[in-house]
């Protein structure tokens, strides 16, 4: 694995936690919100750059379900991105102050409930990514061959996240904010910063554990129905 390749996984890892502190909002300050903001859009800018031969590929090659799955991903999360971006500036109080409307009530609505769809689709853009995650953290430990131990304790973790996020998605009220219902649920920050950052982790890693072995069946499907 590439040094390059490293560093590109690493800063979409970084990306992901800038979400996530940017659902955080009342745990920062609103420089530090829209500074995190910021940061979160030049990386996807950075992942736009490393990706761009992606792009000229698009309409080449067989478009099976799982490519098609894939395209439609990348398309919804480029559409949530952009509202997040536009309504961000519009409602800005410090970096775009400039560029704010008045009030925005409702603009701040829909950048919520775009912020919470952008980290739905990029956790099952991560999962239709994690064969290529999977293998690239076994480059970075030297891990070149199987192991039954490593493999149980692995694939337990995995549950144990998967558990975990199913209990968040319900802690967290995430069905709600995903369909932009208001919920009467606050984080107490006083009492635990951690564990806002840890159920929202794991909501990412049960969707992208969703996607990844559901795309697995999709690719079983296909190739049963083709063959």
């Amino acid at each position: 694995m590439s040094r390059v390749f490293r560093i590109r996984l690493f800063l979409d890892f970084t990306a992901i936690g800038l979400i996530i502190a940017c659902l955080a909002y009342w745990w920062l300050d609103n420089l530090s919100h829209e500074l995190f903001g910021t940061a979160l859009f030049v990386l996807v800018i950075v992942h736009n750059v490393f990706n761009r031969r992606w792009y000229g590929s698009v309409s080449k090659g067989r478009r099976d379900a799982t490519r098609v799955f894939n395209i439609a991903t990348i398309a919804g999360l480029a559409l949530a991105m952009l509202v997040m971006l536009v309504t961000s500036i519009l409602i800005s109080r410090d970096l775009f102050a400039f560029m704010a409307l008045e009030g925005g009530f409702a603009i701040r609505e829909i950048h919520m409930f775009a912020g919470y769809w952008v980290l739905l689709i990029i956790a099952v853009h991560l999962g239709t990514r994690w064969g290529i995650v999977m293998n690239a953290c076994r480059g970075m430990f030297g891990i070149a061959s199987q192991n039954l131990a490593r493999t149980i304790v692995v694939r337990g973790a995995a549950v144990a996240i998967a558990i975990w996020g199913i209990r968040s998605c319900f802690e967290m009220a995430f069905g709600s904010k995903l369909m932009l219902t208001y919920s009467l649920d606050m984080w107490d920050f006083n009492e635990s910063t951690l564990g806002f950052f840890v159920n929202y982790a794991s909501i990412v890693g049960l969707c992208a554990g969703i996607t990844h072995y559901a795309l697995k069946l999709l690719r079983f499907a296909w190739r049963t129905a083709t063959s």
